[in-house]
């Protein structure tokens, strides 16, 4: 039941805006989310299908593996301190010699790997979020409205970074719903004063505003 009654919250409040000609390209795209209560968790449903374009999808089979790190906010819609951090790693690769696409998932709550023999199918487990765990109850307050951020990176080039996803996912911080040190941090650097991320391509989206209603 309170999966429902979020879900109704999250599409009583959504309003989509219409697009200026004068916004700065690097804000985040503002996108629908699905968000359920399951337990003593918040988790969303989404999907950045829009991180690749054709030569990144014609890539997925050329024997070298792709990369995703998805990094994820839940911030107070009048304030830009978040209160929860998540941090996902994705890795895609084509395996010529069985001729299947090997995907690893990698988050603070250990490591799943999945197979899959067309690509489209690969690219679709890769970019779905599905019920992915993004904060607790217990730091949302009923009636407070919030957001979830998102800054999705494919293949980002930068050693230092994928040493600190590396470092961070391995500590298992608690479902990897806390501040998340300097990746909690770069929120700022990211959605209010954004720069063009060094990586392949980059995904900047923002949900609609999200509230747990009273039960």
């Amino acid at each position: 039941m309170r999966a429902a009654l979020v879900a109704t919250a999250v599409a009583s409040l959504f309003v989509a805006a219409p697009a200026r000609a004068d916004e700065d390209d690097e804000r985040p795209e503002i996108i629908k989310m699905r968000f359920v209560e399951r337990g003593d968790l918040l988790h969303v449903t989404t999907k950045i299908g829009k991180l690749f374009d054709r030569a990144a999808y014609e890539a997925l089979d050329s024997g070298f593996t792709s990369t995703i790190v998805i990094r994820m906010w839940v911030y107070p819609r009048d304030s830009t301190n978040p209160i929860a951090f998540n941090l996902v790693n994705r890795q895609v690769l084509y395996n010529l010699w069985d001729e299947v696409y090997e995907l690893r998932f990698v988050d603070p709550t250990g490591t799943k790997v999945f197979k899959e023999k067309r690509k489209a199918e690969a690219l679709t487990r890769l970019t779905n979020l599905d019920d992915v765990a993004i904060a607790r109850l217990a730091d949302l307050p009923y009636g407070q409205v919030f957001l979830l951020a998102m800054e999705v990176q494919l293949n980002p080039v930068s050693k230092e970074t994928l040493a600190q996803v590396r470092r961070w996912l391995s500590q298992g911080n608690g479902g990897g719903l806390d501040r998340g040190g300097a990746f909690f941090g770069s929120f700022v650097s990211v959605f209010v004063n954004p720069k063009i991320p060094d990586a392949d391509r980059a995904l900047r989206i923002r949900s609609q505003p999200f509230y747990r209603p009273r039960p």
